[in-house]
């Protein structure tokens, strides 16, 4: 070889600029290489830190030191470059991985950093080993730090690997030609580059960066550590968000439980129950449309809401088949609901058929459950089980709430319906429970053409029961004939009854119909029917059994074509024991007995029914009277009226003729009760026992159901818990 030849210069020139170039690159890439891996490192380890700080937190909130310190010597184990972890908090180590002891002055590394942040510092040990120490806070600093301690030793070590390596290519280039340096310079460099720019892309937070894997091995498995490495940081992050969702979503549902348990016994009403439920139900399980439907204790009324509506419904059909329904639910699930036909309205808009639901029964101590929480979904039902079960869980702590409620609103709805100055049925007004029993026996018996056979003492309606009765009948656009039996002598009861024909008797110069005939299609009201003579009850009972009669004086056989209702002052089972009524007439009338309760049991209906017949005479005598003095009303309530509604009717006609004034006084009475004003203060405070009383005739009436006897004084049950209370008989 000459050293004054072109080609030699060249070579060596060559030679030269490969050698120089090459430990240029080889200082640069060593450099890039070492500040990628360094901050690679960093990355990693904060990562790292802040996936085991999560672990942690929860171990943190329940003081569980022995997991705490078992974590920390698995993950030394599970990481070789993590040479110790431990955990501080206001200065103190709850759990280290360290064998030998734990070193004190880690403990001054992040001192001055704030707890609430990451800490990132090079430690260096009393044996020159260098270190990476990261300090993550846990729930932000309150919970104290977790502290990374990561060995530089591998990072070193991958630098001198590098240096090894781009000594031996130095070689290699010095044994190829310029040609095959250049192509190895670009082998090299250009991967190199595409890997360093995804790195800084990474480093900014780009997690779906990928680098090409292509060119020579080292590059390839550089790229392909790098890429696995990134999609490791990529779904570690996805896994971080979703458990930071679950996590979000089962704080917010043990928050709408703990508000659920926590507030819903404070509120007032059902509506107000019910709005509440829905809305934090919303909390956990994402609907547009949610009511909830309800049975009442006695399964005869339906109580429908959603967050702004109350309803109630009392159809037949609709109770079965909610009935039925219920009796199928065991557990929560999605439904695709059929509209029961009948409903209204609201329940269809509610409930379309066809619409699938998410349903949630409600328990309370009965086998099958009182009522459902209903979820409409507009399209593809989303219930999980799980959020159903939560929500299921929710309503079984309120289930007694929503009972309590659901008896409450039921018993205010009572109170306000006996309240309301229209407390009128069919002309009768009352509005004691009473009352409101009979309004009841009322409506179920006037479809049928069942006897009836109303008892109650003189003057307290049983007339105006009978007119109801026909008026709520089928046979209510026909005749409704009165016979007063007590009005007639013994020998033309039978006429008034069957009628006569022409020469029947001495005077019966034509022929004349009965009642029973001119009745044709309608209701015989026999008022008095204790009085009938013994011939003549032969006769009605024959007329019962086959409803056919005969005119008296006449051989053809008439159709009866009516409806019996008969009533009577008298208790007719002491007649018929006495033998002054046939026993089986008496049981052909008492197919329906219906009692009307006397004035003196119904207190409550006393300044109702007083009003009542102010407003009707004060219109009928034109006078301007427009309400009673407040000792009339204190007379009225203390007063037995043995003549029942019409002696009260008679009083107040009487006290409206002789009122001078606006306003009804005492003095304006008829003088049998004007004489009761005399009756002293200490008289009057006898209402006390009057009302112990009272409650004791309700109790014994009810069998001691308290329920039943608050409905027959008119009162909740609240209220009649207090009055026992007072007098002391809730033993």
């Amino acid at each position: 070889m000459r050293w004054n030849r072109l080609s030699t210069k060249l070579l060596c020139g060559a030679i030269a600029v490969v050698v120089v170039s090459a430990f240029g690159v080889a200082a640069l890439a060593t450099y890039r290489y070492s500040q990628t891996l360094t901050e690679s490192l960093r990355h990693h380890s904060i990562l790292l830190g802040q996936s085991l700080a999560a672990e942690a937190t929860e171990l943190i909130l329940t003081h569980d030191v022995v997991a705490l310190q078992k974590m920390a010597q698995h993950q030394t184990i599970l990481h070789p470059d993590l040479v110790y972890l431990f955990v501080e908090k206001d200065g103190a180590v709850t759990a280290h991985s360290f064998n030998d002891g734990f070193p004190q002055n880690l403990l001054r590394v992040h001192a001055a950093a704030p707890p609430s942040q990451i800490a990132v510092a090079e430690v260096v040990s009393e044996k020159g080993e260098r270190f990476l120490d990261i300090a993550v806070p846990i729930l932000e600093g309150q919970a104290g730090r977790l502290r990374l301690g990561f060995s530089e030793q591998a990072l070193r070590g991958r630098i001198r690997t590098l240096w090894a390596n781009i000594a031996l290519i130095t070689l290699l280039i010095l044994l190829t030609t310029i040609v095959a340096i250049s192509l190895l310079v670009r082998t090299l460099i250009r991967p190199l580059a595409r890997l360093t720019q995804a790195v800084d892309c990474a480093s900014l937070g780009e997690l779906s960066v990928r680098v090409e894997e292509q060119g020579d091995e080292e590059v390839v498995t550089l790229a392909r550590s790098f890429n696995r490495m990134m999609d490791r940081l990529e779904e570690h992050t996805r896994n971080l968000q979703k458990q930071a969702q679950d996590l979000f979503v089962a704080q917010q549902q043990a928050r709408a439980f703990c508000d659920i348990v926590q507030n819903v016994g404070a509120l007032p009403s059902l509506q107000d129950i019910g709005t509440f439920l829905i809305r934090r139900f919303r909390d956990v399980l994402q609907f547009e449309t949610a009511a909830l439907l309800l049975f009442d204790d006695a399964r005869e009324i339906l109580l429908v809401m959603d967050e702004e509506t109350l309803k109630t419904s009392e159809d037949p059909s609709l109770l079965r088949w909610f009935s039925r329904f219920l009796e199928t639910l065991d557990r929560p699930g999605t439904r695709t609901l059929t509209t029961p036909p009948g409903t209204d309205g609201f329940f269809k808009k509610l409930c379309p058929t066809g619409t699938p639901c998410g349903v949630v029964p409600i328990h309370a101590e009965d086998p099958f459950p009182f009522g459902i929480l209903m979820v409409r979904c507009d399209g593809p039902c989303h219930c999980p089980p799980a959020s159903l079960d939560l929500i299921a869980a929710m309503l079984r702590e309120a289930s007694r709430v929503l009972r309590r409620a659901v008896v409450h609103e039921m018993e205010m709805r009572f109170v306000k319906r006996l309240a309301s100055p229209d407390a009128a049925f069919c002309g009768i007004v009352g509005r004691d429970p009473g009352m409101q029993n009979v309004f009841r026996l009322i409506e179920n018996v006037a479809a049928s053409d069942a006897t009836v056979l109303i008892q109650g003492e003189s003057g307290t309606g049983k007339e105006l029961v009978a007119h109801a009765i026909h008026q709520m009948s089928p046979r209510s656009a026909h005749p409704f004939v009165v016979i007063n039996c007590a009005a007639y002598p013994p020998t033309l009861i039978e006429t008034e009854l069957f009628g006569h024909e022409k020469g029947a008797f001495t005077g019966a110069d034509r022929a004349r119909q009965g009642r029973f005939e001119q009745a044709r299609g309608g209701t015989v009201f026999l008022d008095e029917v204790g009085e009938i003579p013994a011939p003549v009850q032969v006769k009605l009972l024959r007329v019962l059994q086959t409803h056919e009669f005969e005119r008296v004086g006449g051989e053809k056989t008439l159709a009866a074509d009516v409806r019996v209702v008969a009533a009577t002052h008298r208790t007719l089972l002491d007649e018929v024991k006495n033998g002054r009524f046939r026993e089986d007439l008496f049981y052909r009338l008492n197919v329906i007995p219906l009692l009307i309760p006397p004035l003196r049991r119904r207190p409550a209906d006393i300044p109702l029914l007083a009003r009542h017949f102010l407003q009707k005479f004060r219109t009928i005598h034109k006078k301007d009277v427009k309400e009673f003095h407040r000792d009339v009303l204190r007379l009225f309530m203390n007063y037995d009226w043995p003549g029942n509604v019409r002696e009260l009717e008679n009083t107040v006609e009487h006290a409206v003729l002789l009122s001078k004034n606006d306003v009804i006084q005492v003095w304006d009475l008829p003088s049998a009760l004007a004489r009761r004003v005399s009756v002293s203060t200490e008289n009057l405070a006898t209402m006390e026992e009057r009302e112990r009383k009272a409650i004791m005739e309700a109790l014994e009436a009810s069998r001691g159901n308290k329920k039943k006897a608050a409905q027959k004084l008119g009162i909740s049950r609240s209220a009649l818990y207090n009055k026992l209370k007072k007098y002391g008989l809730d033993s």
